[in-house]
């Protein structure tokens, strides 16, 4: 009897561990200084509904012969365990295989991931640019976005950045954890480094948490610094993430409610962050994405948010700015002190003397809002309601940015050199 019981025991334990301390919604990401050390480390990210001992397995063959820890902490808000490992002291340019997990629960399958080319190099390296996520209308189960993530694995992608609206709610849960498990094919295996939009955030402005995500989002990222707006090398480029609030209900808040007023302590960041940029010898490229665009046509434009950041952007000669909100691609003509710059080629920018301007449609949420085409920054938008994804490949002084859409057809392409 007692040995049927203690069998009975370690069925229901093998059965428990199995089936909800099993990784998923894996993920990959820098954090910490990510300034200086996306070509030495990564961090892995992934939930687990059950407790567990749980740490990644790695090397450069599929041996995984080495073993990192990882901590763990139990969110509230998603009901799941969270654990995270930091590989330090990695090679630059290398490839690392990992598996993370644990015994008895389980291991996920081995992943794998390139460190960062030594900082100031000139070797090519791609990024995949998406936004709007956003589980609604036509995405309520992330299928639209699923589409777009099998697309982007096509490319050689060593990371992508996402200009914010990664979900709909940001106070729903499942959408969260929805949104890790169809994007993990892509994440796993490629730093995921986005910056929340305004429905990712707290929209009542009564809120100590107004224009900041929910709780949950802090639980599942780990992202460089301490809240939404950092920075990161890779290569012989700087990209800025920043988080630009929220749309609605801005406009009734007195001025130290808005996101980067003149006097916040992000807008002083942002101007530091900035300035450290254009200094550093190993900096050609200087990349901002948020989520409002500075340019862009129709109901998109946040009042006071194009005054307040261009003069930044024009004093620190950034290159190119990012943003979604608008589900509608856009392209704008390079721009200096809100005047757009003659082009002779509508598909190349030769030593720019301004910032290029770009709207990156929707990877996701409802495509909507057609228009624009005769705004005098205009250079191209879409004629036809689309989701889309961008590829951009960097090497030394130039930029290939390409723009497909979701069966694959590119929609618009543009070189950019120094």
């Amino acid at each position: 009897m007692k040995k049927s019981m203690s069998l009975c025991v370690l069925v229901a334990l093998c059965q428990f561990y199995s089936a909800s301390a099993q990784p998923r919604n894996v993920h990959l990401s820098w954090n910490g200084s990510a300034r200086e050390s996306t070509s030495t480390s990564m961090t892995i990210t992934w939930s687990a509904d059950a407790p567990n001992k749980g740490a990644v397995k790695y090397n450069t063959d599929q041996q995984l012969s080495l073993v990192r820890p990882a901590s763990e902490k139990y969110s509230t808000d998603a009901s799941v365990y969270v654990y995270t490992a930091t590989l330090n002291n990695l090679q630059p340019n290398t490839t690392y295989y990992y598996q993370c997990g644990a015994d008895p629960g389980g291991w996920s399958q081995v992943y794998s991931f390139k460190t960062a080319p030594v900082l100031g190099s000139q070797d090519k390296f791609v990024v995949g640019v998406w936004g709007d996520t956003q589980d609604n209308e036509f995405n309520t189960q992330f299928e639209k976005t699923d589409t777009v993530v099998k697309l982007m694995r096509k490319f050689p992608i060593q990371f992508t950045i996402h200009t914010g609206d990664i979900v709909n709610t940001g106070s729903q849960v499942p959408s969260w954890l929805r949104l890790f498990a169809t994007t993990q094919p892509i994440n796993a295996i490629a730093p995921f480094m986005p910056v929340p939009g305004n429905h990712d955030v707290d929209n009542k402005l009564a809120n100590p948490g107004f224009q900041k995500p929910f709780p949950v989002f802090y639980d599942l990222f780990n992202l460089p610094g301490e809240d939404t707006d950092y920075s990161f090398n890779y290569g012989n480029a700087h990209f800025v993430a920043i988080n630009s609030g929220h749309a609605k209900g801005v406009e009734e808040a007195n001025a130290t409610n808005w996101r980067y007023a003149t006097d916040s302590p992000e807008y002083q960041w942002l101007e530091k962050d900035l300035a450290q940029a254009r200094q550093d010898k190993n900096t050609a490229w200087i990349i901002i994405y948020m989520h409002h665009p500075l340019y862009s046509f129709g109901w998109s434009h946040v009042q006071g948010w194009q005054e307040r950041i261009t003069p930044l952007l024009d004093k620190y000669n950034v290159d190119l700015a990012l943003a979604g909100h608008r589900h509608v691609y856009e392209r704008h003509r390079a721009i200096r002190n809100n005047k757009p710059i003659a082009m002779t080629d509508a598909h190349l920018y030769t030593k720019p003397a301004g910032t290029v301007y770009i709207t990156n449609g929707t990877a996701g949420g409802s495509p909507q809002g057609l228009g624009g085409s005769d705004m005098p920054s205009m250079v191209f938008t879409s004629a036809a309601k689309m989701y889309n994804y961008s590829i951009m490949t960097i090497e030394g002084k130039r930029i290939l940015y390409e723009v497909y859409n979701e069966k694959n057809e590119k929609i618009d392409h543009f070189k950019l050199s120094k």
